[in-house]
């Protein structure tokens, strides 16, 4: 057989490959983590104790767009992540935005409160439950992406783990909200900022380890 016949042989089924499951299953598996995040948080923790009243509230509609808005940026880079030839780590600075808006509002609350109060603006009540709830429910979501990306085809294992890790955040962090009572603009750009980084830290160190051939 000649390589023109052997080349036409193993081409002759050959069909455009359909890369639109791979957005619609990480859409999925986003909304299906996001779903059980916070049914567990409400379970566990428990709603806060004004959400009917505070849920239409400004500070805690940020505290969800943060995560939303996080979470939607860095699954796109993720799913694309898994393709290779679509390098998306350029556009990774893009998930910063977000979380750059918020410290600009944080700045301006702390510019107009007296000096004496900021303590209380920044480190809240809830502080340390905040560093530790959004990285231990962002674990729910990341084994999900980690399931998808051992299902896609990952060329840079860190930058698939850190997309994964802001998205897992992002979704926690919409969960976490329903719980967590400390509204105040600056604990929301230190505390929810340092978790999101821990998660995408962990993300970027474990995935290239555990998506290894």
């Amino acid at each position: 057989m000649q390589t023109d016949d052997l080349i036409s042989l193993m081409t002759a089924s050959h069909r455009p490959v359909d890369t639109r499951w791979l957005r619609r299953v990480t859409w999925l598996g986003a909304v299906t983590a996001l779903v059980v995040t916070a049914l567990l948080v409400l379970l566990v923790l428990g709603a806060r104790g004004d959400l009917a009243s505070a849920w239409l509230t400004a500070p805690v509609i940020a505290k969800a767009l943060l995560g939303a808005s996080v979470a939607g940026i860095a699954l796109v880079l993720f799913q694309r992540s898994l393709r290779p030839g679509l390098n998306p780590g350029p556009h990774l600075p893009l998930a910063a935005l977000p979380v750059a808006i918020v410290a600009i509002w944080a700045v301006l609350a702390l510019s107009r409160a007296p000096a004496d109060q900021w303590s209380a603006l920044i480190f809240g009540s809830y502080w340390r439950a905040c560093l530790i709830a959004v990285p231990l429910y962002a674990l729910v979501p990341l084994a999900i992406l980690f399931g998808l990306a051992r299902r896609g085809a990952p060329v840079d294992g860190t930058l698939t783990g850190a997309c994964a890790g802001l998205a897992s955040a992002g979704l926690a962090t919409m969960a976490y909200s329903l719980h967590c009572p400390d509204d105040a603009a600056p604990f929301l750009a230190v505390w929810y900022t340092l978790a999101i980084a821990a998660v995408t830290a962990f993300g970027a160190l474990a995935f290239p380890r555990l998506l290894r051939w």
